[in-house]
């Protein structure tokens, strides 16, 4: 009992550790009017740091060094002016960041980055530089805070509560994760009303909640996936949006939709050892 109370309580620091992270970085990054991918270069960083910090969190200072340095530089921020030394001081809080965030990442045995996973950072980590046009006009910043957070809180809770009340959700169908991905991501490409890209929005989340939350794990079929696809992408879409606007964007879903579907493919197609071969007449007699 107390091994799983442990995990579920690392989980969910896990999950507030990334969207205080997702929010806060970029929020200070657009603060800060750093006019070469204004923030998304302090997200990116942490990002990368987090899927690949476990190469040397073995040979660097203990996790709780990490978080009192990232701590401690982002206090100082507030009473520095915004530009000159208040930008490499940022940078250098998002890398300490991310070293804490992978070490809780290797506390729960999750190194390897997921799909799922990739496609949320996206979605939070172009936040604040996307949020006057990734849902339409007419939102404000704190709106679209309010949904963002709201959808990666109240669906992995909400399925937990459907857990609790003796609602299982299917198991042992690892393709599930990567086609609600694949729908959500190809929704949130398609060029179409705010309506859609809610519920793309609502797909992507489910998606993320099932894979985080271990109800299909990934099998053998699955696309290697590299550990620096979703910080790259975020900073292709960084440095693309003063000229495409929300293409950039779009793109970067669409490039995330049919990885995802070519995953759910090979995952459909692979076959499950724990799962037993069909009865014949042989076996009957």
């Amino acid at each position: 009992m107390s091994e799983r109370l442990h995990r579920s309580a690392l989980a969910a620091l896990r999950q507030a550790d990334a969207l205080a992270a997702w929010v806060l970085l970029g929020w200070l990054g657009q603060r800060l009017g750093w006019s070469f991918a204004s923030g998304v270069w302090p997200v990116v960083l942490w990002w990368g740091v987090r899927c690949g910090g476990g190469v040397f969190l073995e040979r660097g200072p203990s996790p709780r060094v990490w978080l009192a340095g990232a701590a401690a530089l982002l206090l100082s921020l507030t009473v520095l002016p915004a530009g000159g030394a208040a930008l490499p001081i940022l940078l250098t809080a998002a890398a300490l960041w991310g070293g804490w965030s992978a070490s809780l990442n290797a506390a729960a045995g999750a190194t390897a980055p997921t799909l799922p996973g990739q496609a949320m950072g996206l979605m939070m980590g172009s936040l604040w530089l996307s949020g006057q046009w990734c849902l339409g006009p007419g939102w404000t910043g704190a709106q679209a805070v309010a949904l963002h957070l709201g959808l990666m809180v109240g669906v992995p809770l909400l399925l937990s509560v459907l857990r609790g009340l003796g609602h299982e959700m299917p198991t042992g169908a690892a393709w599930q994760p990567p086609a609600l991905l694949a729908a959500g991501a190809l929704l949130m490409a398609w060029p179409g009303s705010t309506a859609w890209r809610l519920a793309g929005m609502v797909l992507l989340v489910l998606a993320w909640s099932l894979a985080a939350q271990g109800t299909a794990p990934a099998r053998h079929g699955a696309i290697p996936l590299p550990a620096a696809l979703g910080p790259l992408l975020l900073l292709a879409v960084g440095l693309a949006s003063p000229t495409h606007g929300p293409e950039s964007l779009q793109w970067a879903y669409g490039a995330l939709g049919v990885l995802a579907l070519l995953t759910a493919l090979a995952e459909g197609l692979t076959d499950d050892p724990q799962t037993p071969p069909p009865l014949t007449w042989k076996d009957a007699s």
